[in-house]
């Protein structure tokens, strides 16, 4: 199984509006059921996974296509965050952020779940997009 491994680093606080869409919340609640949080936590790569996370880009990803007149969409992988939060990073069709930060959505605040703040360390498991 593929991983990677970064830091937990603050963002510029937009995911909340994006992720609190009426369509959003619905696709990504349908494609890979759960509602998510209004808001990301972000992680950024160690240097030597911007690769790892290249190849998985390659791969199989849930599209998540926007109603008219909307025009961004995005794209979810898979993850689980340390041992049992299960979650997705979100590629959003229009960001802001290098590919270097991931941004990732949950059923839950990810950070108060795990207790986590700027700076420390996590590790993403990936997971098989659905067939």
């Amino acid at each position: 199984m593929t991983s990677m491994d970064g830091v937990v680093t603050s963002g510029l606080g937009q995911a909340a509006h994006f992720m609190s869409l009426p369509w959003m919340a619905d696709t990504v609640r349908r494609l890979i059921g759960f509602t998510p949080y209004p808001g990301t936590l972000n992680v950024r790569l160690d240097p030597d996974m911007v690769s790892v996370w290249r190849r998985v880009q390659q791969g199989r990803a849930i599209v998540l296509a926007p109603p008219p007149p909307d025009t961004c969409g995005a794209r979810l992988f898979l993850v689980v965050v340390a041992a049992d939060v299960e979650a997705a990073v979100i590629v959003p069709d229009v960001t802001r952020y290098g590919e270097d930060l991931l941004e990732l959505i949950a059923a839950v605040h990810i950070r108060s779940r795990l207790g986590l703040r700027d700076g420390d360390r996590v590790t993403l498991r990936i997971l098989p997009a659905p067939r």
